[in-house]
Formats: C-alpha cells, sequence, structure tokens
C-alpha cells in the first residue's frame, strides 16, 4: 500500500509540471544569402486568418511551437529588414514534430509577403514506423471506418470491412482507441466529417501510451474554426446495387465570440464550436459477392400453412407426420443479391466547444452519442427464417472535458531567457458508457413473449378402481387411486409469435381429423409446439421458419478517467509527465427466454403430486337424497346417511415442496394451494422474473438466467456486494439472494519522457509504470477451495504413523487416496509444484490420483465442507506494478533514406477471462467442460524491438530496388534476418525492409 501511494504522489506532483504535447512544429529561421540564423524573429501559426500560436527564434534561429491541435495550418516568419515568408498547408501531427526551416531573403520586396506552398516530405523524420492520415486523405478514400484506414498501414492487416485489425501479428483486442488523447471503449462514434487525423502506431510507442501489445490508433476531432463554415453530404448505392447504401451526414463549425482588436475590428475567436453528425441505413452491412438463397415467399407462405405432411406409413391409432420443408426442391428458393435482415440504421453526433480567453489558456468540453440497430445476422436462419433475425440495439454515449495553460508568450514577439521554455499543463476527463441489447425485434424485453404459441388447458378426471368387499359383487367399492388428463385444448395467439402457433394448430387439426382428440400434452410429440417450444432444423442445417432466437442479452461497460499531462522545454530537451486513472464497470444480464416456460412447468404442481391419505366418502341423505361428501368413516355417520361405495382422495400438500415460483403465481391468479393450476392457460403478460427466487433460475448451473452487476430479474444493483453475499444473503424470506457484483477494474498509469532532437537526429526516451487491480477477490490457493492439511499437521492417518520424505517441507499441501475417508499418501504439492508419495517431483498431477476414482483428493481438514463456506478460500487481488522502458531513435541518411530503431517494453491488462464469476465456484460439481475465469490473471508483457531502414524510391532515382538491398545488407551485417511479431510473454526482434514506394 506503501508503495502505491507514493507512486500515486509522485505521478500527480510531477503532472502539473509537463504534459505530453499534441503536436510540435519545429524548425530553424536563416539568411538565405549566407545561412546565418536570425535571432529573435517572429513566427506565427495562423488558422483561418487568425493567430492561434506563436514563438521566437532564439541565438541560433531555432524556433518550437508545442501543442498544437493536429490539423491544417499556416505558418509566417517575419523580422525587420527581410521579406515576409508564409507557408500554406502545413500538417501538424499528434505526438509528432513536424519540421519546417526558414530561408529569408533581406532587403528584396520586404513589404509584399512571399507565399509558399508545403509539401509533405518524403520520409517522415519523426518513427516512419507510423503512419499519418489527414482529413483529406480519409475523405477520398473508399471507406468510412477508422479501422479501414489504419489497415492500409504497413504492418496492419484487417479482413474485411467489418472485422477488427491485427497489428504486426498481435490479436485484435491488443490494439486500443484514442479520441482526443482518451482511451475509449465501445464505437468510436465519430462523424467522418468530424476527423481532423488519424495517427496509426505500430512501432516506438511513446511512453505517454499503454496497456497494448499491438498498436495504438489515435483520432483527433476538429475543433471549431475561425470562421464560419459547414457542410452536407449525401451518398447512396440504391442507384447501382439492392444494397441499399445510404449516408446523409452535416458538419457547422465557427465563432460564437469574437475578441475585439485594439482598431475595433473583431479578432480571434474566444468561443466557438463544432458540430457534426450522420444517419445511416443499409440492407446489408456485409454483402456477398455470389449473392443468398431463400425461399420463394410463395413457397414460404404454403408451407406456414402446411408445416407437415401424413407420413405414408403410419399405422392404426398413430399419427407420423413429416415436415414439409424436408421436401423442398431447387424450384421452391431463389437467388438474391442482399441478404435479407442484415442491414444496420442509426445515427451519431459530435460536439465541441472551446474557449479560448487568452491564447495561453483553453478550455474544452465535447460530447459524443452513437445509436446502432444493427440485424445480428444468423446463417441459419437465412433460408427460411430470416424474418426472426435478432438485433443488435447499440448506444455510445461520452462526454470530455480539458484544460489547457501555457506559460511564456505565444504572440511569437518576444523571447524569454529563461532556461525553461514552452512549459504547459493540461488536465482531462472523460466519461464513456457503451451499451447493447441483443434481443427479438418484436419481443425486445418481454421475456415471456419468446416462445409463446397460446393457451393450453389441460382437463383432468379421476380414476377408480373398484374393489369387492368380502368378495360380494354386490358389495364393490369404487377407490379413487390417481388423477389423469382426459383433454389438452389449444387455443392459438397469432400475434405474438404467429408462425410458432402455426405448427401446434396444423397438427391439432391432422391429429384429430386422422386420430381423435389430443388428450394430454405428450401426444404433442415435439412436432405439435408447446409455449417455449422450437422447430426442428431442417436436415440439421437450417432453422426453420418461426424459429425465435433463444437469449434476451444486455450489457453496458462505463469508463470514467482522469489525465494530468504536463511539458516544458528544457534547452534542447522536451520533458513530459504524466498520470492517469482510469476506473471501469462491466454489467451483464442474460435470459434463455424462450425456456423459461419449461422451468415454469417444472417449478409448479410440484407440492401436490401425490393423494392424500385420508379417504374421503360419498353419502347420500335417505330423507333429502342430498349428496355428501365427508372424511367420516360410515360407522359414525350417522343412520340417515347411506354410503354410496365411493372414496376419493384430495391432492397431499407437501409444504417443503412448494416452489416460490408456484407460491407467487397461486397469489397473482388466486389459486388454492390444492388446485391443479396450468402455466400454459396463463397470458404471458402476468409473468415476471422476480416470481423466481435466484436458485430457481439458476436452477444449478443450467442458468435459465447469467448475470454480474444485475440481480437475477434484471435489475442493475445499487450496491457493490462482495463474494460473501453471493454464497450467504438471505432476503427477509430466508430466500439466497445470489448478488454479484460488477467487475470495476483499476487502472493507473504514470510516465516520463524526453524527446530531443540534434539536426536531424531524434530521440525518444522514456520509461512508463503501470499499475492494475482488478479490484476482486481470488483464491489464496488456486488449487483448493477448501483448507486442507499440510506435512506438518499429518503425523499419521487412520492410525498408521507416517513420515514424510526430507525433502517435503512442513507447508506442502498433502494428497491423499479418499478425502473423506483417507486411508494412505498419495503426494504433495508445494504451489505449482507436485511431488509423488516418495518426494520426487513430477509435472503430471494425475499420477497422485486414487486408480479407484481418478480423482486429487487434498486432505481436507473438513470432510463434508459445506459449499457456501467457500468464500473463504478467497482473498484480495494484489496489484501489480509494471515499468516499461522505451527507446527509440531515427535519422536520414539522405533525403530519400532514413535508419530508425527502437526497443519498447509494453504491456496490457487482461482483455478477457479475468473477471470472477462466483457462479463458477458454487456450481463447479455440475459445470461439464467450457471455461472457468481466472481472476488472478497479471499485465500481459512484451518487450518489441526493431532495427530498420527506410527507402522512398521514385522514377527519378538513381538507385534500383537491387541497390537498394545491397545498400542495406553492407550497412547491416545481418546472418539470420528474422520476420516474427510481438508475442505474448516472449521476445521478438525484426529487421524491417521498409516500404518500397515506385
Amino acid at each position: 500500500m506503501a508503495r502505491f501511494i507514493f507512486f500515486i504522489f509522485f505521478s500527480f506532483v510531477f503532472s502539473f509540471y509537463s504534459f505530453s504535447q499534441r503536436g510540435v512544429i519545429k524548425g530553424t529561421v536563416k539568411d538565405a544569402s549566407n545561412g546565418e540564423p536570425i535571432p529573435f524573429a517572429n513566427v506565427v501559426l495562423l488558422e483561418g486568418g487568425s493567430q492561434v500560436d506563436g514563438a521566437t527564434t532564439d541565438f541560433n534561429g531555432n524556433y518550437t511551437i508545442k501543442d498544437v491541435h493536429p490539423g491544417e495550418y499556416n505558418l509566417s516568419a517575419s523580422f525587420v529588414g527581410f521579406q515576409t515568408l508564409k507557408v500554406t498547408g502545413i500538417v501538424a501531427a499528434a505526438d509528432k514534430i513536424t519540421f519546417y526551416d526558414f530561408k529569408m531573403t533581406a532587403g528584396v520586396k520586404i513589404d509584399e509577403v512571399k507565399v509558399i506552398e508545403y509539401k509533405k516530405p518524403l520520409l517522415d523524420k519523426d518513427n516512419p514506423t507510423n503512419k499519418y492520415a489527414t482529413s483529406e486523405e480519409v475523405t477520398r478514400m473508399p471507406t468510412r471506418s477508422v479501422s479501414s484506414v489504419a489497415a492500409t498501414t504497413g504492418g496492419v492487416y484487417k479482413q474485411d470491412e467489418n472485422s477488427s485489425v491485427n497489428v504486426r501479428g498481435s490479436r485484435d483486442n491488443a490494439t486500443d482507441y484514442y479520441v482526443d488523447g482518451m482511451l475509449v471503449r465501445g464505437n468510436l462514434g465519430l462523424a467522418q466529417s468530424s476527423i481532423e487525423q488519424i495517427a496509426i502506431l505500430t512501432g516506438g510507442v511513446p511512453a505517454k501510451y499503454g496497456d497494448a501489445t499491438g498498436g495504438i490508433i489515435s483520432v483527433t476531432t476538429k475543433g471549431p474554426s475561425q470562421k464560419f463554415k459547414g457542410g452536407i453530404e449525401y451518398v447512396t448505392s440504391n442507384i447501382f446495387d439492392s444494397y441499399n447504401y445510404n449516408l446523409l451526414g452535416f458538419s457547422a463549425t465557427g465563432p460564437i465570440m469574437r475578441q475585439r482588436n485594439s482598431d475595433g475590428k473583431k479578432g480571434r475567436a474566444i468561443l466557438g464550436f463544432f458540430v457534426a453528425g450522420e444517419g445511416r441505413f443499409t440492407n446489408d452491412t456485409d454483402p456477398s459477392a455470389i449473392g443468398m438463397w431463400k425461399i420463394k415467399d410463395d413457397t414460404l407462405a404454403w408451407l406456414k400453412d402446411n408445416p407437415f405432411r401424413v407420413s405414408p406409413i403410419s399405422q392404426s391409432g398413430q399419427l407420423g407426420l413429416l415436415s414439409n420443408a424436408e421436401f423442398l426442391s431447387n424450384d421452391d428458393f431463389e437467388q438474391v443479391q442482399a441478404k435479407l435482415n442484415n442491414g444496420e440504421k442509426g445515427y451519431r453526433i459530435n460536439a465541441k466547444l472551446d474557449f479560448k480567453p487568452t491564447l495561453g489558456v483553453n478550455l474544452t468540453l465535447g460530447a459524443s452519442h452513437d445509436f446502432e440497430d444493427d440485424d445480428y445476422h444468423q446463417q441459419g436462419y437465412s433460408l427460411l427464417n430470416w424474418g426472426n433475425m435478432p438485433h443488435y440495439l447499440t448506444t455510445t454515449q461520452r462526454i470530455f472535458g480539458r484544460v489547457t495553460q501555457k506559460f511564456g508568450s505565444q504572440e511569437g514577439n518576444q523571447e524569454s531567457t529563461s532556461i525553461i521554455k514552452n512549459a504547459f499543463y493540461s488536465i482531462n476527463f472523460d466519461y464513456s458508457k457503451y451499451a447493447y441489447n441483443l434481443e427479438n425485434k418484436m419481443h425486445g424485453d418481454n421475456l415471456f413473449n419468446y416462445g409463446y404459441v397460446g393457451k393450453f388447458q389441460t382437463y383432468q378426471d379421476k380414476f377408480f378402481l373398484d374393489s369387492l368387499v368380502n368378495g360380494d359383487p354386490q358389495q364393490a367399492i369404487s377407490v379413487h387411486i390417481a388423477n389423469f388428463d382426459t383433454l389438452y385444448t389449444f387455443e392459438p395467439n397469432n400475434d405474438i409469435n404467429p408462425d410458432l402457433a402455426s405448427y401446434t394448430s396444423s397438427y391439432y387439426d391432422l391429429y384429430e381429423s386422422n386420430v381423435g382428440p389430443i388428450t394430454n400434452q405428450y401426444l404433442l410429440q415435439g412436432l405439435g409446439l408447446r409455449n417455449g417450444d422450437q422447430p426442428s432444423r431442417v436436415y440439421s442445417l437450417w432453422d426453420n421458419f418461426g424459429d425465435v432466437y433463444s437469449a434476451y442479452r444486455k450489457y453496458d461497460t462505463r469508463q470514467f478517467s482522469v489525465k494530468a499531462e504536463a511539458a516544458a522545454d528544457i534547452g534542447d530537451h522536451e520533458i513530459s509527465f504524466g498520470f492517469e486513472y482510469q476506473k471501469r464497470k462491466y454489467n451483464y444480464f442474460y435470459c434463455a427466454a424462450p425456456f423459461l416456460w419449461g422451468r415454469m412447468r417444472a417449478l409448479t404442481n410440484t407440492h401436490i403430486l401425490e393423494l392424500d391419505t385420508v379417504p374421503n366418502y360419498t353419502y347420500v341423505n335417505q330423507n333429502t337424497g342430498e349428496t355428501m361428501i365427508s372424511q367420516v368413516d360410515p360407522w359414525n355417520i350417522g343412520s340417515e346417511w347411506t354410503f354410496q361405495d365411493t372414496i376419493t382422495f384430495n391432492r397431499m400438500f407437501v409444504g417443503e415442496a412448494q416452489s416460490y415460483f408456484d407460491m407467487m403465481l397461486r397469489n397473482k391468479v388466486g389459486a388454492g394451494q390444492l388446485e391443479f393450476i396450468d402455466v400454459d392457460s396463463y397470458d404471458p403478460s402476468i409473468f415476471s422474473l422476480d416470481m423466481f427466487t435466484a436458485d430457481e433460475l439458476l436452477a444449478d448451473a443450467s442458468y435459465y438466467v447469467y448475470y454480474y452487476g444485475y440481480d437475477h430479474t434484471g435489475n442493475e444493483l445499487n450496491y457493490r456486494p462482495t463474494l460473501q453475499d453471493f454464497f450467504t444473503k438471505q432476503n427477509n424470506l430466508g430466500q439466497y439472494e445470489r448478488p454479484v457484483a460488477p467487475f470495476e477494474p483499476i487502472y493507473s498509469s504514470g510516465y516520463v519522457q524526453d524527446k530531443f532532437a540534434f539536426e536531424d537526429l531524434i530521440f525518444n526516451i522514456g520509461v512508463r509504470v503501470d499499475r492494475y487491480d482488478a479490484n476482486q477477490q481470488v483464491l489464496k490457493d488456486k488449487f483448493l477451495f477448501h483448507d486442507a492439511y499440510t506435512a506438518g499437521e499429518v503425523s499419521d492417518i487412520a492410525g498408521i504413523s507416517i513420515d514424510h520424505p526430507n525433502n517435503i517441507g512442513d507447508d506442502y499441501v498433502v494428497y491423499v487416496d479418499d478425502f473423506v475417508n483417507p486411508s494412505f499418501i498419495t503426494g504433495y504439492r508445494n504451489g505449482d509444484k507436485w511431488y509423488n508419495v516418495n518426494g520426487v517431483e513430477i509435472s503430471d498431477p494425475t499420477i497422485i490420483t486414487d486408480q479407484s476414482n481418478g480423482k486429487i483428493a487434498p486432505y481436507l481438514i473438513d470432510d463434508t465442507p459445506d459449499r457456501s463456506e467457500r468464500y473463504l478460500a478467497f482473498e484480495d487481488y494484489q496489484p501489480e506494478l509494471v515499468f516499461m522502458p522505451r527507446i527509440s531513435f531515427s535519422f536520414p541518411i539522405s533525403d530519400q533514406a532514413q535508419f530508425f530503431a527502437h526497443y519498447d517494453v509494453l504491456t496490457q491488462r487482461p482483455p478477457d477471462g479475468a473477471r470472477l464469476n462466483p457462479f463458477d465456484y458454487y456450481f463447479i460439481e455440475n459445470e461439464v467442460g467450457g471455461r472457468i475465469n481466472n481472476p488472478d490473471l497479471k499485465m500481459e508483457k512484451t518487450i518489441d524491438y526493431e532495427v530498420g531502414f527506410a527507402q522512398t524510391l521514385s522514377r527519378k532515382s538513381s538507385l534500383t530496388l537491387s541497390a537498394f538491398y545491397r545498400e542495406l545488407r553492407d550497412m547491416i551485417q545481418v546472418t539470420n534476418v528474422l520476420y516474427a511479431y510481438p508475442s505474448t510473454y516472449e521476445t521478438y526482434g525484426n529487421i524491417d525492409f521498409g516500404t518500397v514506394k515506385g
């Protein structure tokens, strides 16, 4: 704890004296006639004709403009006696130095401004392995996806438009996305017109970035303009195809309040805005080059009316039915260009306000909202059941703010004599929420509508057995021995799931016309569907019409981040520091909605399955003829009543066998405790999840619901339960609540970095410290759920003295043949190391299992442990600190060749499988196969180093491709060139031959 407090204090203190800048423009101002530097020259950064920043050259003619918002600017240099130069279209890039050197001419048309068009250099002096795409370049690309733009970078792979990117062979979740310097979750939610610049970092990652072992994709959004401007666009594919792609976008920007100059004219904007948005609609988000097959509409209509045919081999008294879907031919299908119900519609909007009272102070507030309604395309649904495609409802919301203050003059007309220059700091905050619902389009969160086909009514009668008294046929007594179903009726619901109802309706019609009335539910034979049933797949390949997606899911993750950063120039060194704190919260709820009907049937009437043992006698009054049923035996009833030879029994009430759901249902419908109730006879609107207990829905790992951060009814928790709460917490009725806390990991980091350039040689040296806290409990011993004896505690077993091997320590865990009734020791364990009974280390623990049951049995202190006490086997997660040095440098060899190298230590939080899942530990005896999360996962660590040589060729170049490789071979003596990529827990190096451009 002390280390963590020191770490936080250290990072926080330095964060106010440092800032990792957005962009830097630097260079020299020299006399064109003799190459001498011009000190105290004014260099001004202009946007829309207004000054946004500036600097003054030092004695060596050097200037530096820092914390430049990425984008396109004009840059002007002026000095008394020299002609003013203005370069247009210079591009400032995020986390990068843009170089531009002015050569000024004295005495020639000094009253005129010479305008020069900026030309992007062929080679990037500052880390050529990374790529930057400006808004103009993005607009010209045939894609609107940020990840697709990133895929145009060497070393970045993307399978298709809808897939994720892989950077240099890493997993897709090893790459992080940043928007305006803040790590984002979920969709980026950016309209294309709001993108100013995209930076793709594939190597030489600065110390300001962490939590990624693949790459960094950083997006900078546009800020307010000095002049009003806007635009609107409409894109459609309706003219050329049936995919029906449509997009309508807009953007607007400009000043809200301007500064008044001394001459009374309006100057630069003090308060400005930028807003952009787009709405989109398409029928097919992933078009197929060969089209898709579907059943013809008229054939599908016929199939819905006639789902079955009578089998020609059906026997008398039995009904054999076959699915007509399995008799379709090629003529019943057609090919379509676009997939059906594979579309998307949605909108996104971004807004930003900038308040800049002075050139040195800037306050930015922004927000974005993204909504998507996507069809969740199921290949099995596409042929016969496309109308029931589930869909995603996805929302991404984000608000952010930034305060930045620069120290010193930004007017470009003063020269500071201070050793420390260009100092500034920035404080950032960000809150985002990403949420989705996966659901049936028609039913949404009406869970009991999933799979509902109609009303079923069960009619029952009593079954009697005649018994003779003393063998006399004249004294026969009818004894009630059981209840049985006499009729099972069906009333279809043609509003909720009409296609499912058609199966049952058709089955009833065929059965009743060929056999007779349906007397019980078992005669449906799985062809006539009950509530919650699904039709059988066609040839086990295609989902039949009417099939309803069998799950409802909702998920949300929230992230709160605070980042304090700052920087200052000390001589030629750009020293920067920073600190970040980030906390996430994950909530999830799942319900196997259609299967709730089967669960309700199983939980109903369980307490009245047997007949009572107390008989009911039937009597007739000799005087009035009145009939009476009484439990008074015939010998005590009275002379006026005559026993009618019929004995019946009530249903036996077994209170402990009654489920909570049954009690809630009876209270809701007003049924008595001994009354048989039919779940399928009620409308789905009367049911809700709060009629169940958590254990009734978890059902010993059958999981009708699954959740964390929500309760078993799907309501978000308003408190953070402990692990002990899951195992032990009960409500006022004594029912276990089984609350599961949301997953709330905490991540913090700090870094220090020095970036400096000597002439054309650029160094970037830094160190980063990451701290990860899973903020949950983990097993004390990952092999034990309950306390076990150690070797120092075991001196005998079953009365037989034990001598442990000499190399077995007293704290080694003892394993036996049977943890309930042990008779001998089979082995030992120390941490992850296993030993046999003789103390010999073994690699396969199954060697020490009991051969009779094949199980590894620790010698438990309590041989009959209660699983409700398993929380005692857990302790708090121990946070992890990781130190990561980062070193990179590059320098040009010529105007067409450049050498670069970097050495990076990268880490990443566990991307998945790290959440503590209490269900796994409570129901582990019932789990079959599958994967159990490891809540004690630590950060992944990768060492990535690269040495490379970049060469740009043109038609005018005299260097041929073969000569280029010869130069490289002569420059770097390499015996084994290894093309490899960073991989978890391993170290690779590679020689990068760079990109050859024709």
